[in-house]
């Protein structure tokens, strides 16, 4: 008698991108419609604790439906058509480049090299874009506090005012800049 066993091939680096991804500290979670044997087994071998198997689309669906209403935010990665009512339920859908088109359509980021590791790189280049903005805005806020008064109130010449103007916005662009020149090399710190 023999005995046949599909499994899932765990693509190259999904280990690795799950660990750092949860060094970040995301939960990792599996939503998958295999049978528990299997969804068991490729989750220990990237490291994923908390899985949920057997789910039919609604199903994941629903149970990103629970996490909103727990109060957390969402991403989800899938590729197949069966992922694409649980992509569009969550607050960011990412899609694998070689996905299912629907799965693709209804996605906010597409991954075209279809390695883990550029989620991660996503992730970590989301939180830098992030504190960039946020950076900006305190930078704005901070000239805008101390220029407009002293503008208004006759204490800056107009010509010093519109100069110091451009300079904040030179700032504020040479700051954001610096998202573009980030190496992946340091995405990874």
């Amino acid at each position: 008698m023999a005995q046949f066993e599909l499994t899932d091939t765990i693509r190259e680096g999904a280990k690795e991108a799950i660990r750092n991804i949860q060094a970040l500290g995301i939960k990792v979670v599996m939503l998958t419609g295999d049978h528990a044997q299997s969804a068991k087994k490729v989750a220990q071998a990237v490291g994923i604790t908390e899985i949920y198997s057997k789910l039919l689309p609604q199903d994941k669906a629903s149970k990103i439906k629970e996490y909103h209403q727990a109060g957390h935010k969402v991403v989800m990665v899938g590729d197949g058509i069966n992922d694409t009512l649980a992509l569009a339920s969550a607050d960011i859908a990412i899609a694998m480049g070689q996905g299912a088109d629907i799965a693709i359509s209804v996605s906010d980021i597409v991954l075209l090299d279809e390695k883990p590791l550029s989620l991660y790189d996503a992730f970590k280049l989301s939180r830098r874009t992030f504190r960039a903005i946020k950076e900006n805005l305190g930078f704005s806020l901070l000239y805008n506090m101390i220029a407009l008064p002293l503008a208004v109130f006759g204490f800056v010449n107009p010509l010093v005012a519109a100069l110091s103007m451009s300079l904040s916005s030179l700032l504020v662009v040479a700051n954001s800049l610096r998202i573009k020149n980030l190496k992946l090399k340091d995405v990874h710190e």
